[in-house]
Protein backbone atom coordinates (compact mmCIF):
# COMPACT_ATOMS: atom_id res chain seq x y z
CA UNK A 1 0.00 0.00 0.00
CA UNK A 2 0.90 3.55 -0.83
CA UNK A 3 0.21 6.57 1.01
CA UNK A 4 1.76 9.93 1.65
CA UNK A 5 4.28 10.82 4.69
CA UNK A 6 2.52 12.38 7.29
CA UNK A 7 4.05 15.74 8.31
CA UNK A 8 6.18 14.07 11.22
CA UNK A 9 7.29 11.67 8.82
CA UNK A 10 8.68 14.42 6.35
CA UNK A 11 10.15 16.40 9.25
CA UNK A 12 11.94 13.01 10.59
CA UNK A 13 13.88 12.76 6.84
CA UNK A 14 16.01 15.81 7.96
CA UNK A 15 16.84 14.81 11.20
CA UNK A 16 20.55 13.46 11.18
CA UNK A 17 20.35 10.76 14.18
CA UNK A 18 18.18 7.79 14.52
CA UNK A 19 16.39 6.78 17.90
CA UNK A 20 17.99 4.12 19.82
CA UNK A 21 17.58 2.35 22.80
CA UNK A 22 20.20 0.06 24.58
CA UNK A 23 20.00 -1.93 27.76
CA UNK A 24 22.33 -4.35 29.53
CA UNK A 25 20.13 -7.62 30.85
CA UNK A 26 20.89 -10.14 33.90
CA UNK A 27 18.72 -13.21 33.16
CA UNK A 28 17.79 -16.01 30.90
CA UNK A 29 17.23 -14.04 28.00
CA UNK A 30 15.70 -16.61 24.96
CA UNK A 31 16.59 -14.96 21.67
CA UNK A 32 14.58 -17.09 19.73
CA UNK A 33 11.64 -16.35 21.62
CA UNK A 34 12.35 -12.78 21.22
CA UNK A 35 12.86 -13.40 17.49
CA UNK A 36 9.25 -14.51 17.45
CA UNK A 37 7.80 -11.99 19.25
CA UNK A 38 9.48 -10.05 16.98
CA UNK A 39 7.75 -11.17 14.25
CA UNK A 40 4.28 -10.41 16.14
CA UNK A 41 5.45 -7.07 16.62
CA UNK A 42 6.24 -5.96 12.98
CA UNK A 43 2.57 -7.98 11.69
CA UNK A 44 0.79 -5.66 14.57
CA UNK A 45 2.61 -2.36 13.84
CA UNK A 46 2.54 -1.31 9.79
CA UNK A 47 4.83 1.20 10.16
CA UNK A 48 7.70 -1.04 10.71
CA UNK A 49 6.77 -3.02 7.43
CA UNK A 50 7.16 0.41 5.97
CA UNK A 51 9.82 2.28 3.04
CA UNK A 52 10.00 5.49 1.36
CA UNK A 53 10.31 6.10 -2.04
CA UNK A 54 12.34 8.82 -3.96
CA UNK A 55 8.98 10.68 -4.98
CA UNK A 56 8.03 11.42 -0.99
CA UNK A 57 5.68 8.37 -0.87
CA UNK A 58 5.18 5.48 2.66
CA UNK A 59 4.72 1.76 1.12
CA UNK A 60 3.50 -0.45 3.46
CA UNK A 61 4.74 -4.33 2.70
CA UNK A 62 2.40 -6.67 3.64
CA UNK A 63 4.74 -8.96 5.03
CA UNK A 64 8.34 -8.38 5.81
CA UNK A 65 10.45 -8.70 9.26
CA UNK A 66 13.04 -7.52 11.43
CA UNK A 67 15.90 -9.78 12.14
CA UNK A 68 16.88 -9.94 15.78
CA UNK A 69 20.69 -10.33 15.72
CA UNK A 70 21.73 -12.83 18.31
CA UNK A 71 25.60 -12.12 18.92
CA UNK A 72 28.12 -13.79 20.94
CA UNK A 73 31.19 -11.84 22.31
CA UNK A 74 31.77 -14.09 25.73
CA UNK A 75 32.84 -11.67 28.41
CA UNK A 76 34.17 -8.76 26.10
CA UNK A 77 31.46 -6.03 27.35
CA UNK A 78 33.57 -3.16 25.65
CA UNK A 79 32.64 -5.04 22.35
CA UNK A 80 29.53 -5.34 23.19
CA UNK A 81 28.83 -2.15 23.09
CA UNK A 82 30.90 -0.96 20.14
CA UNK A 83 28.75 -3.96 17.80
CA UNK A 84 25.71 -1.51 19.37
CA UNK A 85 27.46 1.51 18.50
CA UNK A 86 28.40 0.73 14.84
CA UNK A 87 24.43 -0.79 14.47
CA UNK A 88 23.16 3.24 15.31
CA UNK A 89 26.25 4.21 12.67
CA UNK A 90 25.27 2.57 10.05
CA UNK A 91 22.76 4.23 7.60
CA UNK A 92 19.55 3.56 6.89
CA UNK A 93 18.37 2.67 2.80
CA UNK A 94 15.31 4.33 3.19
CA UNK A 95 14.35 2.50 0.12
CA UNK A 96 14.87 -1.00 0.62
CA UNK A 97 15.72 -1.93 4.71
CA UNK A 98 14.00 -2.76 7.21
CA UNK A 99 13.73 0.73 9.31
CA UNK A 100 14.51 -1.11 12.64
CA UNK A 101 17.25 -2.90 13.86
CA UNK A 102 17.84 -5.16 16.85
CA UNK A 103 20.20 -7.05 18.23
CA UNK A 104 20.49 -9.16 21.89
CA UNK A 105 24.37 -9.85 22.33
CA UNK A 106 25.46 -12.39 24.60
CA UNK A 107 28.61 -11.81 26.72
CA UNK A 108 28.74 -14.73 29.05
CA UNK A 109 25.32 -16.80 31.26
CA UNK A 110 22.82 -14.60 31.78
CA UNK A 111 24.41 -11.55 30.74
CA UNK A 112 22.77 -9.87 27.67
CA UNK A 113 22.90 -6.65 25.83
CA UNK A 114 19.72 -5.63 24.19
CA UNK A 115 19.73 -3.45 21.19
CA UNK A 116 16.87 -1.50 19.16
CA UNK A 117 17.80 1.35 16.60
CA UNK A 118 14.88 2.87 14.63
CA UNK A 119 14.71 5.66 11.79
CA UNK A 120 12.72 8.28 12.83
CA UNK A 121 10.18 7.90 9.67
CA UNK A 122 9.12 4.90 11.24
CA UNK A 123 8.38 5.45 15.10
CA UNK A 124 9.34 8.39 17.70
CA UNK A 125 10.09 8.23 21.01
CA UNK A 126 6.48 7.05 22.74
CA UNK A 127 6.55 4.73 19.42
CA UNK A 128 9.76 3.31 20.56
CA UNK A 129 8.77 2.72 24.44
CA UNK A 130 5.00 0.83 23.22
CA UNK A 131 7.43 -1.38 20.72
CA UNK A 132 9.21 -2.46 23.56
CA UNK A 133 6.00 -2.79 26.03
CA UNK A 134 4.47 -5.17 23.19
CA UNK A 135 7.98 -7.10 22.92
CA UNK A 136 7.37 -8.30 26.57
CA UNK A 137 4.03 -8.95 26.46
CA UNK A 138 4.30 -11.66 23.24
CA UNK A 139 7.73 -12.81 25.08
CA UNK A 140 5.82 -13.22 28.34
CA UNK A 141 2.43 -14.08 27.24
CA UNK A 142 2.29 -15.84 23.62
CA UNK A 143 2.26 -15.32 19.99
CA UNK A 144 -1.85 -13.95 20.29
CA UNK A 145 -1.51 -11.65 23.51
CA UNK A 146 -1.15 -8.80 20.96
CA UNK A 147 -4.49 -7.69 18.73
CA UNK A 148 -4.02 -6.41 15.67
CA UNK A 149 -3.99 -1.80 15.37
CA UNK A 150 -7.55 -1.17 14.43
CA UNK A 151 -5.94 1.74 12.28
CA UNK A 152 -2.11 1.74 9.94
CA UNK A 153 0.10 4.90 10.25
CA UNK A 154 -0.94 5.35 6.53
CA UNK A 155 -4.50 5.45 7.08
CA UNK A 156 -3.41 8.14 9.95
CA UNK A 157 -1.47 9.65 7.46
CA UNK A 158 -4.12 10.38 4.50
CA UNK A 159 -6.64 11.58 7.08
CA UNK A 160 -3.83 14.42 8.75
CA UNK A 161 -2.83 15.67 5.19
CA UNK A 162 -7.07 15.81 4.19
CA UNK A 163 -7.73 17.24 7.99
CA UNK A 164 -5.45 19.68 7.25
CA UNK A 165 -6.43 21.29 4.31
CA UNK A 166 -8.76 24.28 3.08
CA UNK A 167 -11.23 26.25 4.96
CA UNK A 168 -10.25 23.77 8.12
CA UNK A 169 -6.37 25.27 8.02
CA UNK A 170 -7.28 28.56 7.28
CA UNK A 171 -9.34 28.53 10.56
CA UNK A 172 -6.74 26.85 12.49
CA UNK A 173 -3.82 29.07 11.09
CA UNK A 174 -5.95 33.08 12.29
CA UNK A 175 -4.27 32.11 15.75
CA UNK A 176 -1.05 31.68 14.41
CA UNK A 177 -0.56 34.35 12.23
CA UNK A 178 -1.27 36.95 14.52
CA UNK A 179 0.69 35.32 17.49
CA UNK A 180 3.71 34.80 14.59
CA UNK A 181 3.69 38.38 13.54
CA UNK A 182 6.51 40.14 13.22
CA UNK A 183 8.41 37.31 14.54
CA UNK A 184 11.80 37.09 15.00
CA UNK A 185 14.87 35.24 13.18
CA UNK A 186 15.56 32.35 14.65
CA UNK A 187 18.69 32.44 17.38
CA UNK A 188 21.74 31.55 15.64
CA UNK A 189 24.00 29.30 17.23
CA UNK A 190 27.47 27.91 16.68
CA UNK A 191 26.54 24.48 15.03
CA UNK A 192 28.40 21.53 13.16
CA UNK A 193 29.01 19.66 15.74
CA UNK A 194 27.60 15.92 16.79
CA UNK A 195 25.00 15.54 19.13
CA UNK A 196 26.50 15.62 22.61
CA UNK A 197 24.62 16.59 26.16
CA UNK A 198 26.01 18.29 29.12
CA UNK A 199 24.34 18.46 31.96
CA UNK A 200 23.96 20.30 35.82
CA UNK A 201 21.32 20.35 38.68
CA UNK A 202 19.90 23.73 40.35
CA UNK A 203 20.66 24.00 44.24
CA UNK A 204 17.95 22.19 45.91
CA UNK A 205 17.10 25.17 48.24
CA UNK A 206 16.88 27.21 44.67
CA UNK A 207 14.26 25.07 43.50
CA UNK A 208 11.52 25.04 46.90
CA UNK A 209 12.26 28.83 46.55
CA UNK A 210 11.45 28.60 42.56
CA UNK A 211 8.09 26.33 43.66
CA UNK A 212 6.84 28.92 45.36
CA UNK A 213 7.65 31.97 43.46
CA UNK A 214 6.09 29.99 40.20
CA UNK A 215 2.99 28.64 42.90
CA UNK A 216 2.70 33.08 43.33
CA UNK A 217 1.68 33.56 39.66
CA UNK A 218 -0.29 30.25 39.16
CA UNK A 219 2.59 28.64 37.19
CA UNK A 220 4.83 25.79 37.56
CA UNK A 221 8.44 24.89 38.33
CA UNK A 222 8.74 24.09 34.84
CA UNK A 223 7.81 27.60 33.93
CA UNK A 224 10.44 29.22 35.74
CA UNK A 225 12.95 26.65 34.17
CA UNK A 226 11.56 28.06 30.66
CA UNK A 227 11.75 31.34 31.54
CA UNK A 228 15.17 31.28 32.76
CA UNK A 229 16.57 29.73 29.86
CA UNK A 230 14.78 32.37 27.80
CA UNK A 231 16.39 35.26 29.97
CA UNK A 232 19.59 33.84 28.84
CA UNK A 233 19.04 33.13 25.16
CA UNK A 234 17.62 36.92 24.88
CA UNK A 235 20.74 37.64 26.26
CA UNK A 236 23.65 35.65 24.66
CA UNK A 237 20.83 36.73 21.46
CA UNK A 238 20.90 40.58 22.64
CA UNK A 239 17.23 40.66 22.13
CA UNK A 240 14.01 41.01 23.89
CA UNK A 241 11.59 38.77 21.65
CA UNK A 242 12.45 34.98 21.00
CA UNK A 243 10.61 31.93 20.30
CA UNK A 244 11.17 28.50 22.01
CA UNK A 245 9.69 25.04 20.92
CA UNK A 246 7.68 23.00 23.25
CA UNK A 247 7.23 19.58 22.59
CA UNK A 248 3.60 17.66 22.27
CA UNK A 249 2.76 14.16 21.67
CA UNK A 250 1.15 15.23 18.28
CA UNK A 251 -1.94 12.19 19.33
CA UNK A 252 -4.07 14.40 18.91
CA UNK A 253 -7.15 12.09 19.37
CA UNK A 254 -7.32 9.22 22.06
CA UNK A 255 -8.10 6.95 19.11
CA UNK A 256 -4.18 7.13 18.33
CA UNK A 257 -2.77 6.01 21.18
CA UNK A 258 -2.44 2.25 20.31
CA UNK A 259 -0.47 3.09 16.94
CA UNK A 260 3.04 3.02 16.11
CA UNK A 261 4.36 5.83 14.23
CA UNK A 262 6.32 9.08 14.73
CA UNK A 263 3.56 11.59 15.84
CA UNK A 264 5.80 14.01 17.87
CA UNK A 265 6.02 17.67 17.05
CA UNK A 266 6.42 21.11 18.83
CA UNK A 267 4.45 24.40 19.23
CA UNK A 268 6.49 27.51 19.22
CA UNK A 269 6.38 29.69 22.22
CA UNK A 270 6.77 33.41 21.70
CA UNK A 271 8.58 35.13 25.00
CA UNK A 272 8.64 38.38 25.46
CA UNK A 273 10.94 40.13 27.59
CA UNK A 274 10.65 43.94 26.48
CA UNK A 275 9.83 46.48 29.31
CA UNK A 276 12.30 45.21 31.86
CA UNK A 277 9.74 43.04 33.98
CA UNK A 278 10.53 41.21 36.67
CA UNK A 279 11.13 37.89 37.25
CA UNK A 280 7.37 37.12 38.38
CA UNK A 281 5.88 39.21 35.67
CA UNK A 282 7.99 36.90 33.08
CA UNK A 283 6.71 34.36 34.58
CA UNK A 284 3.08 35.36 33.57
CA UNK A 285 4.10 35.94 30.78
CA UNK A 286 5.81 32.35 29.58
CA UNK A 287 2.68 30.74 31.51
CA UNK A 288 0.44 32.24 29.65
CA UNK A 289 2.17 31.98 26.06
CA UNK A 290 2.67 28.23 26.55
CA UNK A 291 -1.02 27.54 27.53
CA UNK A 292 -2.30 29.54 24.39
CA UNK A 293 0.56 27.52 22.44
CA UNK A 294 -0.29 24.16 23.93
CA UNK A 295 -4.54 24.86 23.26
CA UNK A 296 -3.32 25.41 19.16
CA UNK A 297 -1.14 22.26 18.40
CA UNK A 298 -3.30 21.09 15.89
CA UNK A 299 -1.20 22.31 13.20
CA UNK A 300 2.38 20.51 12.81
CA UNK A 301 5.20 23.10 12.80
CA UNK A 302 6.53 22.20 9.87
CA UNK A 303 2.86 22.76 7.84
CA UNK A 304 3.04 25.96 9.80
CA UNK A 305 6.23 27.60 9.20
CA UNK A 306 5.56 26.37 5.59
CA UNK A 307 2.11 28.08 5.26
CA UNK A 308 3.46 31.37 7.04
CA UNK A 309 6.57 31.44 5.41
CA UNK A 310 8.72 31.91 8.07
CA UNK A 311 11.30 29.51 9.92
CA UNK A 312 10.17 28.19 13.32
CA UNK A 313 13.80 26.18 13.89
CA UNK A 314 14.10 27.44 17.66
CA UNK A 315 15.86 25.98 20.86
CA UNK A 316 13.64 23.63 22.59
CA UNK A 317 12.37 23.12 26.28
CA UNK A 318 11.37 19.87 27.18
CA UNK A 319 9.98 19.57 30.63
CA UNK A 320 10.10 16.13 32.49
CA UNK A 321 13.25 13.06 32.42
CA UNK A 322 13.17 11.27 29.27
CA UNK A 323 11.15 7.69 29.29
CA UNK A 324 14.05 4.65 29.99
CA UNK A 325 11.99 2.03 29.20
CA UNK A 326 13.19 -1.63 29.17
CA UNK A 327 12.30 -5.39 28.29
CA UNK A 328 9.98 -6.65 31.19
CA UNK A 329 10.93 -10.89 30.32
CA UNK A 330 10.23 -13.17 33.46
CA UNK A 331 13.51 -13.55 35.51
CA UNK A 332 15.76 -10.84 33.84
CA UNK A 333 16.23 -7.66 35.60
CA UNK A 334 17.76 -4.33 34.11
CA UNK A 335 21.00 -3.66 35.53
CA UNK A 336 21.61 -0.09 33.61
CA UNK A 337 21.21 1.37 30.13
CA UNK A 338 23.45 2.69 27.48
CA UNK A 339 23.21 5.59 25.67
CA UNK A 340 24.05 5.39 21.61
CA UNK A 341 22.36 8.73 20.55
CA UNK A 342 20.85 11.87 21.55
CA UNK A 343 16.69 11.87 21.32
CA UNK A 344 16.87 15.66 20.42
CA UNK A 345 14.94 17.34 17.51
CA UNK A 346 16.68 20.23 17.76
CA UNK A 347 20.04 22.29 17.81
CA UNK A 348 19.31 23.27 21.38
CA UNK A 349 17.23 21.45 24.00
CA UNK A 350 16.95 21.88 27.46
CA UNK A 351 15.44 18.96 29.80
CA UNK A 352 14.34 19.78 33.13
CA UNK A 353 12.64 17.79 35.82
CA UNK A 354 11.00 18.65 39.19
CA UNK A 355 14.28 17.74 41.24
CA UNK A 356 16.34 20.41 39.07
CA UNK A 357 18.39 18.22 37.18
CA UNK A 358 18.94 19.95 33.87
CA UNK A 359 20.15 17.67 30.46
CA UNK A 360 21.15 20.34 27.41
CA UNK A 361 21.29 17.90 24.41
CA UNK A 362 22.72 19.73 21.53
CA UNK A 363 24.75 20.04 18.54
CA UNK A 364 26.60 23.18 18.96
CA UNK A 365 29.95 23.99 20.52
CA UNK A 366 30.91 22.06 23.46
CA UNK A 367 32.22 25.19 25.32
CA UNK A 368 29.02 27.02 24.59
CA UNK A 369 26.72 24.11 25.34
CA UNK A 370 28.33 24.15 28.68
CA UNK A 371 27.79 27.98 29.39
CA UNK A 372 25.03 28.03 28.15
CA UNK A 373 23.57 25.79 31.11
CA UNK A 374 25.55 27.20 33.22
CA UNK A 375 24.17 30.39 32.46
CA UNK A 376 21.20 29.03 33.49
CA UNK A 377 21.86 27.53 36.71
CA UNK A 378 22.66 30.99 37.59
CA UNK A 379 19.52 32.57 36.82
CA UNK A 380 17.59 30.51 38.38
CA UNK A 381 19.43 30.54 41.73
CA UNK A 382 19.07 33.83 41.89
CA UNK A 383 15.40 34.58 41.16
CA UNK A 384 13.31 35.38 43.31
CA UNK A 385 9.70 37.59 42.03
CA UNK A 386 10.86 40.90 41.98
CA UNK A 387 14.07 40.52 40.37
CA UNK A 388 14.42 42.66 37.99
CA UNK A 389 15.08 40.20 34.62
CA UNK A 390 17.86 42.78 33.71
CA UNK A 391 19.81 42.09 37.01
CA UNK A 392 19.75 38.32 36.70
CA UNK A 393 23.53 37.15 36.58
CA UNK A 394 24.57 35.67 33.05
CA UNK A 395 28.41 34.63 33.16
CA UNK A 396 31.01 35.96 31.09
CA UNK A 397 31.38 33.97 28.02
CA UNK A 398 34.71 32.21 28.05
CA UNK A 399 34.53 31.65 24.28
CA UNK A 400 34.18 34.12 21.37
CA UNK A 401 30.34 33.14 20.89
CA UNK A 402 27.73 35.56 19.23
CA UNK A 403 24.27 35.53 18.20
CA UNK A 404 25.64 36.78 14.42
CA UNK A 405 28.05 34.02 14.12
CA UNK A 406 26.78 31.33 11.81
CA UNK A 407 28.30 27.70 11.00
CA UNK A 408 30.58 27.17 7.93
CA UNK A 409 29.94 24.05 5.81
CA UNK A 410 32.83 22.37 7.48
CA UNK A 411 31.21 22.91 11.06
CA UNK A 412 34.03 25.73 11.99
CA UNK A 413 32.31 28.90 13.09
CA UNK A 414 32.70 31.98 11.38
CA UNK A 415 31.54 35.54 12.00
CA UNK A 416 29.07 36.67 9.19
CA UNK A 417 30.59 40.40 8.23
CA UNK A 418 29.66 43.20 5.56
CA UNK A 419 31.12 43.24 2.74
CA UNK A 420 33.60 46.26 2.33
CA UNK A 421 31.45 49.02 0.76
CA UNK A 422 33.76 49.56 -2.09
CA UNK A 423 33.11 45.91 -2.70
CA UNK A 424 29.57 46.47 -2.82
CA UNK A 425 29.30 49.35 -4.71
CA UNK A 426 31.64 47.61 -7.52
CA UNK A 427 29.62 44.62 -7.83
CA UNK A 428 25.75 45.15 -5.99
CA UNK A 429 24.22 42.24 -8.13
CA UNK A 430 26.53 39.29 -7.08
CA UNK A 431 27.63 36.63 -9.84
CA UNK A 432 25.08 33.60 -10.88
CA UNK A 433 28.55 31.46 -9.47
CA UNK A 434 28.72 33.13 -6.35
CA UNK A 435 24.99 32.88 -5.94
CA UNK A 436 25.57 28.91 -6.09
CA UNK A 437 28.32 28.69 -4.36
CA UNK A 438 26.21 30.43 -1.54
CA UNK A 439 23.25 28.55 -1.60
CA UNK A 440 25.33 24.67 -1.48
CA UNK A 441 27.26 26.35 1.74
CA UNK A 442 23.67 27.18 3.16
CA UNK A 443 22.06 23.98 2.33
CA UNK A 444 25.12 21.91 3.73
CA UNK A 445 24.63 24.19 6.76
CA UNK A 446 21.23 22.89 7.59
CA UNK A 447 22.21 19.26 6.33
CA UNK A 448 25.58 19.63 8.60
CA UNK A 449 27.30 17.94 6.32
CA UNK A 450 30.92 18.80 4.89
CA UNK A 451 30.45 16.64 1.54
CA UNK A 452 30.26 18.99 -1.27
CA UNK A 453 26.73 19.29 -2.81
CA UNK A 454 26.98 20.04 -6.74
CA UNK A 455 24.88 22.07 -8.79
CA UNK A 456 23.08 19.39 -10.51
CA UNK A 457 22.63 17.46 -7.08
CA UNK A 458 18.90 16.53 -6.42
CA UNK A 459 18.89 18.12 -2.87
CA UNK A 460 16.04 15.65 -1.50
CA UNK A 461 18.34 13.14 -2.38
CA UNK A 462 20.76 14.40 -0.15
CA UNK A 463 18.75 13.31 3.33
CA UNK A 464 16.33 16.60 3.41
CA UNK A 465 12.79 17.14 4.19
CA UNK A 466 10.33 20.21 4.04
CA UNK A 467 11.85 21.61 7.03
CA UNK A 468 14.98 22.21 5.79
CA UNK A 469 13.49 23.44 2.69
CA UNK A 470 11.95 25.72 5.10
CA UNK A 471 14.87 27.26 6.39
CA UNK A 472 16.57 27.31 3.26
CA UNK A 473 14.00 29.45 1.86
CA UNK A 474 13.90 31.39 4.76
CA UNK A 475 17.94 31.98 4.61
CA UNK A 476 17.67 33.12 1.26
CA UNK A 477 15.36 35.97 2.00
CA UNK A 478 17.44 36.88 4.36
CA UNK A 479 20.42 36.59 2.21
CA UNK A 480 19.13 38.11 -0.77
CA UNK A 481 15.58 39.91 0.40
CA UNK A 482 14.38 36.83 -2.47
CA UNK A 483 11.14 34.84 -1.71
CA UNK A 484 11.97 31.53 -3.37
CA UNK A 485 8.43 29.29 -3.99
CA UNK A 486 7.87 25.89 -1.72
CA UNK A 487 6.71 24.46 -5.01
CA UNK A 488 9.74 25.57 -7.14
CA UNK A 489 12.09 24.33 -4.38
CA UNK A 490 9.90 20.66 -4.44
CA UNK A 491 9.68 20.80 -8.02
CA UNK A 492 13.10 21.95 -9.29
CA UNK A 493 15.42 20.98 -6.27
CA UNK A 494 19.28 21.40 -7.82
CA UNK A 495 21.21 24.43 -6.66
CA UNK A 496 21.29 25.65 -10.33
CA UNK A 497 17.14 25.74 -10.73
CA UNK A 498 17.23 27.61 -7.39
CA UNK A 499 19.79 29.96 -8.05
CA UNK A 500 18.54 30.86 -11.61
CA UNK A 501 15.83 32.07 -9.80
CA UNK A 502 17.38 34.17 -7.13
CA UNK A 503 19.49 35.71 -9.57
CA UNK A 504 16.93 36.73 -12.21
CA UNK A 505 15.54 38.46 -9.13
CA UNK A 506 18.58 40.61 -8.15
CA UNK A 507 19.77 41.36 -12.21
CA UNK A 508 18.06 44.60 -12.94
CA UNK A 509 15.72 45.20 -16.31
CA UNK A 510 17.18 46.75 -19.20
CA UNK A 511 16.22 50.00 -19.54
CA UNK A 512 12.27 50.64 -21.58
CA UNK A 513 13.48 53.21 -24.03
CA UNK A 514 10.34 53.30 -26.00
CA UNK A 515 8.75 55.45 -24.15
CA UNK A 516 10.97 58.06 -24.29
CA UNK A 517 11.27 57.39 -28.11
CA UNK A 518 7.53 58.46 -28.56
CA UNK A 519 7.99 60.97 -26.94
CA UNK A 520 11.00 61.83 -29.16
CA UNK A 521 9.16 61.04 -32.43
CA UNK A 522 6.14 63.61 -31.02
CA UNK A 523 8.53 66.56 -31.25
CA UNK A 524 8.83 69.23 -33.78
CA UNK A 525 12.08 69.89 -35.51
CA UNK A 526 12.22 73.41 -33.76
CA UNK A 527 11.43 71.49 -30.50
CA UNK A 528 13.99 69.47 -31.09
CA UNK A 529 16.99 71.90 -32.44
CA UNK A 530 15.87 73.94 -28.72
CA UNK A 531 16.40 70.24 -26.37
CA UNK A 532 19.85 69.65 -28.26
CA UNK A 533 21.10 73.41 -27.91
CA UNK A 534 19.98 72.87 -23.66
CA UNK A 535 21.75 69.73 -23.42
CA UNK A 536 24.68 71.14 -24.49
CA UNK A 537 25.02 74.15 -22.61
CA UNK A 538 24.18 71.53 -19.89
CA UNK A 539 27.26 69.56 -20.74
CA UNK A 540 29.56 72.69 -20.91
CA UNK A 541 28.39 74.26 -17.43
CA UNK A 542 29.67 70.47 -16.07
CA UNK A 543 32.90 70.74 -17.57
CA UNK A 544 33.54 74.34 -16.23
CA UNK A 545 32.56 72.94 -12.72
CA UNK A 546 34.25 69.69 -12.51
CA UNK A 547 36.68 69.60 -15.57
CA UNK A 548 36.42 67.48 -18.31
CA UNK A 549 36.29 63.82 -17.18
CA UNK A 550 36.39 62.19 -20.92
Amino acid sequence: MRYPLSFAQAHALSLPEPLSHATWLDGPVDPVALQRAMDVVVARHSTLRTRVTASGEQVVSEAGGVVVEHVVLPDDVERAESVAAALVERPFDLARDPLLRAAVIEVGTDRFLFVLVAHRVVVDGSALVMLIADLSTVYREGLSALPRSWMDYGDYAVWQRERLDGEELVRRLEHWREVLRDAPAPVRLPAGHRAARVTAAVDPAAVRRLVDVAGGVGATLSTAFLAAYAVVLARYARRDDLVVEVPVSGRVRVELEPIAGPFADAVPVRVSLAGEPAFGDLLVRVRDATAHALSHDEVPLAKLAGELGVDLSAPRFTSGPPAAPALDLPGVTVRRHVVLTGTAEADLDLRADESGALTLEHRTDPGFAAWLLRSVVAVLEHAAADTAVAELPVPTPEGDWSAVTGPSSNGAVRTVTAAPESEADENPVPSRGRIEETMAGIWAELLRTTEPIGPHDNLFGRGSGSLTAVRFAARIADLYGVTLPMDRIFTSPTIAALAEVVSAELTPDPPDDSARDAALADLSDDELDDLLRAVVAARERRRATEGDLR
